[in-house]
């Protein structure tokens, strides 16, 4: 913008009075403001004739007409420089005294340090070629405001040096304004570009860039059509030469190919003769306008499936469409037979029809609504109406979308499953504190608050073995009229903690009269005993009532978690004994792993038997017809299925510790190699079929016998055949075969198409807990035994093994024994 497109004309007219006169250089300044001051008397340097009083009395009438601060700046011959004019207005302007002496000093002190290098080298640079000078700079004003300034000068060479003749404008306004227009453009959200009317980049804000992958310094200055030749041809150039013509705003949808998506561009004409594009993303309402359209198509073949009334109405037509179990539901014997009802006798009550309608019309829907419905012959039923208003795809017609439940049966088990779901949540999270107990005496105390947590029964009672008596150590009674004492008992005797000791499960006692005992029970009735392993029980109680059979298994749940949480603490402390009495390490880690695992054995079996139990019992519920498919019985599934896994691998954890200990012993009977295979790939058919592989038993022609421990060569064939199931992609192959090699030797190969083992991680894989791929992000599942327990047993039984594998080809092991 120039001094005609900043100020008006008045101001333009004394500009060129002032070009023509003793200033004529300034005419080409930049102006985008000026300060209005009153006169004053002038400062200047002392005249040294008539001559010079002269020039300077047409400078203070200038200056009386100029927007901006005048001023003249003098270099001498020796490179001295120094003001020889400036306006009084740099009083108002500047803050500072219009006195030429020492004024350019005091100037170039209030310009921000971060800026006075550059308007430093400006000067020096117009001063030696004595050339034009324009710059904008910050400014410090005395009393703290920081303004912004346009200088500029025109040279004119005297016989003493060159004198700059210039001004200093006020553009602070100018400048902040664009920088808030630069924020609002960064701050939109949508994609803003601009162009000028040759087409070429002049703006393009963040969105814009991360739209086009492009930064803005690499479009700027180049057109469109050279950015974006693909554009050529297209709707877009179309649209934009059109506006570029006729300068009236377009607004399209259109889909980039390049990007995939769909944007709504609108395009409006700048006053400088470009264009403005704003740009869109609409991909997601486009892609919800196609699934509208799928789920038009789609409406009528789902509905048949399902066993909801569903229905879709109009206020004009009515029932339009209904599925079969809408049409049975209500009693009639066809679609044309139910559409030829009136709708009003669907309903026992005619009136309630009419509410639902307004309730519906006003929050555009309904959600879970019970309703008394009607039927053909008369009959009545509760269902839950839900319904939604949809749209047609062309916008034309409103459907209201309904489905009706029948929810009698529905609710009665939905409000046992939530029921039953509280209380698994629950345990869940009440357990937490206990699994992080630190030592023995806590323990009861965490126990009593989980049961308070989560059952609330009046009688909660928590004893532990002490030598060979039962010690109370929690006793909890709430509303009970006689509360019975609690007194350490022997093992011995007949108490309902015993009773559970032995047994290993939770027991119940409908009567306290058919224990055989002098204890007084007071107004206790029924008793339920839940083991913790062999290191305690449980005992709720109630006066009258039974157990329900959901809070037996969770109290064996969490009868479990105490047996872990008693016998880790056992073990941590058998472990420190251990530790301080070993002389070898390799006793330390069988003396670890055979203790853990005897001690989770027992209530790993208990969590398993549970989780069995609970899963049997949620099976007899219609979890669909509930709703809540899924919920409850995926966690049974997982626990059950979590303890399957945990119970192989302490058995592999504890075959392991017998062989590293010298307490696995062999038989020497005679054994059917060939036989053996053949049983353990029938046994594991079914995990390979479940993944898609294939699994061939070669066949060696005749029965191959070996003088072998039968029961270590089944566990060598299953650890092999399982390891190459595992790591058999789907549609892949296993092949196992036995065969004499020699008079002496029985060949057993297993042979896999799997992922095969890298060349460095061979010589680790009969390693311990060893797996390629380790650490939480490992890909396979498993404990790193398998190969280690197939190692040892192989040397134990007197043979080799040897292993051939290709990365992403497959694995070969060779197992080589004596006959």
């Amino acid at each position: 913008m120039n001094l005609f497109h900043a100020l008006d004309p008045t101001h333009v007219t004394y500009l060129l009075v002032f070009g023509a006169g003793a200033v004529g250089g300034l005419l080409g300044l930049m102006a985008f403001g000026f300060v209005g001051r009153p006169a004053e008397t002038r400062r200047r340097e002392a005249a040294p004739d008539g001559r010079q009083a002269a020039r300077n009395a047409r400078l203070e009438a200038l200056t009386e007409t100029m927007p901006g601060v005048p001023c003249e700046f003098r270099v001498g011959p020796d490179g001295e420089q120094s003001i020889a004019f400036i306006g009084d207005g740099a009083t108002e302007l500047l803050g500072l005294a219009p006195e030429p002496d020492g004024f350019y000093e005091r100037f170039v002190e209030h310009i921000p340090e971060s800026h006075r290098g550059e308007f430093l080298r400006s000067v020096e640079e117009a001063v030696t070629t004595r050339s034009r000078w324009r710059q904008e700079v910050p400014f410090d004003r005395p009393d703290g405001e920081r303004i912004w300034l346009l200088g500029s000068a025109e040279p004119d060479p005297q016989d003493k040096g060159v004198l700059f003749r210039g001004l200093l404008l006020n553009i602070t306004e100018r400048i902040d304004e664009k920088r808030r227009r630069e924020q609002v453009i960064r701050r939109v959200t949508d994609a803003i570009v601009e162009v000028d009317a040759e087409w070429c980049f002049t703006l393009v804000n963040d969105q814009a860039e991360a739209l086009y992958g492009m930064k803005e310094e690499h479009l700027l200055g180049r057109t469109l059509w050279d950015a974006f030749p693909r554009t050529k041809g297209t709707r877009f150039e179309e649209e934009y030469r059109w506006v570029m013509r006729s300068r009236e705003p377009v607004r399209f949808e259109e889909h980039f190919e390049r990007m995939g998506a769909w944007f709504d561009i609108q395009i409006y004409p700048n006053p400088d003769g470009g264009l403005a594009f704003y740009f869109d993303d609409v991909t997601e309402r486009k892609e919800r306008e196609e699934k509208l359209r799928e789920r038009e198509e789609l409406l009528r073949s789902i509905t048949e499936n399902v066993t909801e009334g569903i229905y879709r109405s109009t206020s004009e037509e009515g029932i339009v469409y209904a599925n079969s179990a809408f049409v049975e539901m209500f009693g009639y014997e066809s679609r044309d037979e139910l559409r030829a009802a009136d709708p009003s006798t669907f309903y026992a009550d005619p009136a309630e029809r009419e509410a639902l309608y307004r309730q519906e019309d006003e929050q555009g829907g309904l959600d879970g609504v019970e309703v008394q419905f009607q039927r053909n012959d008369g009959s009545t039923f509760t269902g839950l109406l839900s319904t939604q208003q949809v749209d047609a795809p062309d916008g034309n017609q409103v459907y209201n979308d309904g489905a009706v439940t029948e929810i009698t049966q529905r609710k009665r088990q939905e409000q046992m499953l939530k029921s039953r779901r509280r209380k698994i949540e629950a345990l869940y999270r009440a357990t937490s504190g206990l699994l992080s107990v630190e030592n023995r005496d806590a323990v009861p105390g965490r126990i009593a608050e989980v049961l308070q947590e989560v059952f609330g029964f009046p009688l909660r009672h928590i004893g532990l073995v002490e030598g060979e008596m039962l010690v109370p150590k929690k006793t909890v009674g709430e509303d009970l009229s006689r509360m019975p004492e609690p007194k350490a008992q022997p093992l011995s005797e007949d108490l309902m903690a015993t009773r559970a000791i032995q047994a290993g499960e939770a027991v119940v006692v409908e009567s306290t009269g058919g224990l055989e005992n002098d204890i007084d029970y007071g107004t206790l009735s029924t008793l339920a005993g839940i083991p913790i392993g062999g290191h305690g029980a449980v005992v709720v109680g109630k006066e009258a009532g039974t157990f329900d059979a959901l809070d037996l298994r969770l109290l064996e749940v969490l009868g479990g978690y105490a047996t872990l949480v008693l016998g880790r603490l056992e073990r941590e402390e058998r472990l420190v004994q251990a530790r301080e009495e070993a002389e070898e390490a390799a006793q330390l880690k069988s003396a670890m792993l055979a203790n853990m695992s005897h001690e989770v054995r027992t209530p790993l079996m208990s969590m398993i038997g549970s989780a069995d139990l609970l899963r049997e019992d949620l099976r007899e519920v219609d979890l669909e017809e509930a709703g809540l498919e899924g919920e409850p019985a995926d966690m049974a599934e997982q626990i059950f299925r979590s303890g399957q896994r945990l119970r192989e691998t302490l058995d592999s954890v504890l075959e392991l510790s017998r062989l590293e200990s010298g307490a696995y012993t062999l038989d020497d009977d005679s054994a059917y190699l060939d036989v053996v295979v053949r049983e353990v790939a029938q046994e594991l058919n079914l995990r390979a079929h479940e993944k898609e592989i294939r699994l061939e038993v070669g066949s060696p022609g005749a029965s191959v016998e070996a003088g072998l421990d039968e029961t270590a060569v089944r566990r060598i064939v299953r650890n092999l055949v399982e390891n190459a199931i595992k790591f058999t992609p789907e549609g892949g192959e296993v092949q196992v075969r036995v065969e004499p090699e020699d008079e002496e030797t029985a060949l057993l190969a297993v042979e896999d198409t799997g992922v095969g083992i890298a060349e460095e991680a061979r010589e680790d894989i009969f390693d311990a807990f060893k797996q390629e791929s380790e650490g939480l992000g490992r890909e396979y599942e498993g404990s790193g035994l398998g190969l280690s327990i197939v190692d040892r047993l192989t040397t134990m039984l007197g043979g080799t093994i040897e292993v051939e594998s290709e990365k992403g080809v497959g694995t070969r092991f060779a197992v080589r024994l004596p006959r």
